[in-house]
């Protein structure tokens, strides 16, 4: 569950250590919405999924289910830095990553930068 772990820990920081995981160029709100989105994928293994709780799975859920709440073309203004920086959402995502970082038991500490993938647009 390396990746969920990390990603969790990067939503769960303040937006300035956020923005030091990744390269100046990268959109960092994208990439940790990216992240996530490749973190689900291991999560959703039937050999992971069977050794959490109801309430890790719930925890991770809320966040998820968050995130898809306030995605897509209309909701595009959310996924800038301006807002990682500003906006009660990425406040309120913050609190949701502290919430599985407690329910997993893991540290809420800033995830290692060399850990980061990140997509390179340009």
């Amino acid at each position: 569950m390396n990746k969920i772990k990390w990603i969790t820990q990067a939503i769960a920081q303040p937006s300035s250590i956020q923005k030091e995981l990744f390269p100046d160029f990268a959109n960092v709100a994208d990439e940790l919405a990216v992240e996530w989105e490749l973190a689900l994928d291991e999560v959703n293994l039937p050999s992971i999924t069977i050794l959490m709780s109801d309430e890790q799975k719930a925890s991770i859920k809320r966040l998820d289910d968050y995130m898809l709440s306030i995605s897509g073309p209309t909701n595009i203004q959310f996924w800038n830095d301006d807002a990682l920086c500003h906006s009660s959402e990425w406040e309120y995502m913050r609190t949701l990553a502290r919430e599985i970082l407690l329910s997993m038991g893991w540290e809420m500490t800033a995830p290692a930068k060399s850990d980061a993938i990140y997509i390179n647009k340009g």
